[in-house]
């Protein structure tokens, strides 16, 4: 299933959930829909902050970029850098398996793993 697809189907039931709601409040009088977007208002809140605390969290750098089986790379010349692997700043993060050669000449830089930039192991 398409991504559009999802979205326009999530969307569909938000707008039908909306109705509904409507429907039902407006038959109950002001006091009771008073008190019943109180109670849903406050079993969201507490259900929304239990998902917050109970979900894993991934790290602000870790990106989740995987690199895998990737080609060969040459580099010819000075400064030149030939690279099969991952090249981000220090905080970047991912993974690299299964990469394929990096060759320099010439005064170039070849590397086939991870090269974080700025950052000292």
């Amino acid at each position: 299933m398409g991504r559009v697809l999802r979205v326009t189907i999530a969307g569909l039931f938000l707008v039908g959930g909306l109705v509904g709601c409507v429907v039902l409040l407006s038959g109950q009088g002001l006091d009771r829909a008073e008190k019943w977007t109180s109670l849903v208002g406050v079993f969201l809140s507490v259900a929304i902050g239990l998902i917050g605390l109970v979900t894993p969290r991934r790290a602000a750098a870790d990106s989740g970029r995987v690199v895998s089986r990737t080609g060969n790379a040459t580099a010819v010349g000075s400064g030149s850098l030939a690279n099969t692997g991952l090249i981000g700043d220090g905080s970047a993060g991912g993974s690299v398996r299964d990469t394929g050669d990096a060759e320099a000449r010439g005064g170039g830089t070849a590397n086939t793993g991870d090269d974080r930039r700025g950052r000292r192991a």
